[in-house]
């Protein structure tokens, strides 16, 4: 593996990253001009991606977006149209998959029903023809570390989908790979056991320190899990982040959109604010230059109800438990606030006063 204080040559033009390497984290997976077609259609377009050593990151996006497709090249089990995939500084873009010292955690558990919990987790350490002694202290010490040592001699089917799910984690842990790839694991879970298993996997992930990609299209659960997300959209990447930047800093309004709950109202900049057609909304700081069409995003918990610049009538409520969500129709316009459940004037059909500060809000112009 390459030394991170070695120079490095990129294009021709020579680094030396020695002043940096004591403060930059150690790059474990790195993804250089990645891109695959098939026949004229991209799935995949020149991607650059660093994944750090020990962080979580979560590959994000809609169906199409490309995610599949990256974790896929990642793990050998397609060929990349052109593009390198380098793992601890080895380029492994033509290696085959059991070559590349990566785990993989399936939504499907794979396990193997005719054998114990004990022996599915030690498998890939059978096959490797490690002492048996040396085998059982790591299948425990696996076990232990995702709580299930007490059922190491049952069967794949006396235990529960989480259960299963943390078995198939162990065995991808108990063999310490460079990387662990998890392609959408919770999706199979009812919504209760998937908000204990992203608990699970976070207190996992920080007890082994494991580089961990993770795949989903569930962008509550990237934000719940993720040390950084990774969004996509038609087979690029629509920003890089971490949670807190994704959902407070979207660089544009498909990652604003995706990302939490916004109303996205459109306008153009007239004299330092925004002319759309629930009126003229304010733009924090100096703003664009006048003429520039783009978009203000707010999201529902900035939203002061009962006074402010803009009015319209409740359409809907929906009771959330702690807060109620309230949908306002503006005119041409949606606008979704929160109050607390408790709140008794916001009946629907009622007109409500609403508004915002205007540095909770940000002004995303359109990409020309």
């Amino acid at each position: 593996m390459r030394n991170p204080a070695d120079p490095i040559t990129t294009k021709g033009t020579t680094f030396d990253m020695s002043a940096a390497s004591a403060n930059t984290p150690e790059i474990k997976l790195q993804v250089n001009g990645l891109a695959k077609l098939y026949g004229q259609t991209t799935a995949l377009d020149h991607v650059d991606l660093e994944v750090r050593k020990g962080e979580l990151l979560t590959l994000l996006g809609p169906s199409g977006s490309g995610k599949t497709t990256l974790l896929q090249l990642i793990c050998g089990l397609q060929e990349p149209t052109s593009g390198t995939v380098i793992i601890d500084g080895k380029d492994q873009t033509h290696a085959p998959v059991n070559k590349r010292d990566i785990g993989v955690v399936f939504q499907n558990y794979a396990l193997f029903p005719h054998m114990t919990v004990a022996e599915n987790v030690g498998f890939a350490l059978k096959m490797r023809s490690l002492p048996k002694a040396e085998i059982d202290a790591k299948v425990n010490n696996a076990l232990e570390t995702v709580g299930l040592a007490h059922a190491a001699s049952r069967s794949p089917s006396q235990l529960s989908g989480g259960q299963q799910q943390r078995v198939a984690l162990a065995r991808c842990l108990v063999y310490d790979p460079a990387i662990i790839l998890m392609d959408e694991p919770l999706g199979a879970l009812d919504a209760k056991l998937r908000e204990v298993m992203q608990i699970e996997i976070k207190r996992i992930h920080r007890e082994t320190g494991a580089t961990i990609i993770f795949v989903t299209h569930d962008q509550q659960e990237a934000l719940a899990l993720s040390d950084r997300i990774c969004l996509m959209n038609d087979g690029k990447i629509a920003q890089l982040g971490t949670p807190r930047q994704m959902y407070d800093e979207p660089q544009n309004l498909f990652v604003a959109d995706f990302i939490g709950i916004s109303s996205i109202i459109r306008g153009t900049v007239k004299a330092g604010a925004l002319e759309t057609a629930i009126g003229t909304l304010p733009i924090a700081g100096e703003g664009p230059a006048n003429g520039t069409k783009g978009a203000i995003v707010v999201r529902p918990e900035v939203i002061t109800l009962g006074e402010g610049f803009c009015e319209g009538r409740v359409r809907e409520t929906v009771y959330g438990g702690s807060e109620l969500r309230v949908i306002i129709d503006a005119g041409k316009q949606e606008i979704i606030a929160r109050a607390p459940a408790q709140a008794g004037d916001v009946a629907v059909g009622s007109m409500v006063r609403f508004g915002w500060a205007p540095d909770t809000a940000r002004f995303l112009a359109d990409k020309g």
